[in-house]
């Protein structure tokens, strides 16, 4: 029942999220419901093996982009926003990889906030977003 209440409240709190949202974040930052079960079960599995969910962690979004152009002008605008970013040429040799990383308490409010954020990049640089990781904090 725990994980349905979860998933309920998350669902609320990505509506609203979406609702507040200005007018042209909402045209780039749509979502799912696999991608917030995705999420939840993340957050889940972290908390299972005994990540201490109410500390920071430090986390690893992936962004994926045809070129370095691309690469440079999403690795400048997460840096605004506060991220860490490294680019690297992906192990394709044909699109760009954007590692962009953060210390932030791990909430679906927070991830639900990036992914609008790493999904807009995405569509306005022909990318592809690749989702997110994190250490466990003890």
């Amino acid at each position: 029942m725990r994980k349905g209440v979860s998933l309920a409240l998350a669902v609320v709190l990505t509506v609203a999220t979406f609702a507040c949202a200005p007018r042209e974040e909402k045209q780039v930052a749509q979502f799912d419901a696999d991608e917030l079960a995705q999420d939840i079960e993340a957050l889940d599995q972290l908390r299972a093996v005994g990540s201490d969910m109410s500390k920071p962690h430090e986390i690893d979004f992936y962004l994926y982009v045809p070129s370095e152009a691309d690469a440079k002008a999403v690795e400048a605008a997460l840096r605004s926003l506060g991220y860490d970013v490294l680019i690297r040429a992906g192990e394709n040799e044909i699109n760009w990889l954007c590692i962009a990383s953060r210390t932030m308490r791990p909430t679906i409010q927070e991830l639900t906030n990036a992914r609008g954020v790493f999904k807009g990049l995405a569509l306005r640089h022909s990318g592809a977003y690749n989702g997110w990781q994190a250490a466990i904090v003890r």
